[in-house]
């Protein structure tokens, strides 16, 4: 897989495995500020269907903290604020690789129990199934929706299925 920043994005730079990589910077997080993400999304619709399922989206300047992000209550405040500023992020983000934010969308700041397996740095949030049926569902709506707009309706159907097989799988959920 190789990795390409937003700066070098081009039709062409989307071609194979390649992959494009959002760092979301730490001050941006503290501050909640989304206008270079705003811009970068904004872009993104240039590149349909290209885009579909090739941003790879992470975190950065949190190496020095040695909490996992779901334990930092700003990057789960941004995340669930990023989402609902662009609930079509579905769309574009990798699933196997972005694991963290339908995570952070389901974690409740007040009601949670996190097994933490700190050998792989993996991490997995106690839900109840509805509340992941949820997520699905208005998952299945933006989709939809975006679809319709984007004029890849197919593709945001595969999207959907993607994510929310990943999303069961991660869960532990099966559909019936």
């Amino acid at each position: 897989m190789r990795f390409f920043t937003p700066d070098q994005m081009t039709r062409d730079s989307f071609k194979g495995k390649a992959v494009c990589h959002f760092e979301i910077m730490k001050p941006e997080t503290q501050e909640q500020d989304f206008d270079r993400l705003d811009e970068f999304i904004s872009e993104l619709r240039e590149y349909v269907p290209l885009s579909r399922q090739k941003v790879l989206f992470s975190f950065a300047g949190y190496d020095a903290d040695e909490r996992e992000l779901i334990y930092i209550p700003e990057v789960i405040q941004y995340t669930k604020a990023f989402i609902s500023r662009h609930p079509y992020f579905w769309y574009y983000a990798i699933p196997h690789n972005s694991e963290f934010f339908f995570l952070a969308i389901l974690f409740d700041e007040k009601n949670h129990t996190i097994a933490n397996v700190p050998a792989t740095r993996k991490f997995h949030i106690k839900t109840d199934n509805e509340k992941v049926m949820n997520l699905i569902r208005v998952m299945g709506i933006n989709l939809n929706t975006f679809g319709e707009e984007i004029d890849d309706i197919d593709g945001s159907v595969e999207s959907l299925k993607i994510w929310s097989a990943a999303i069961l799988e991660k869960i532990g959920l099966k559909l019936n």
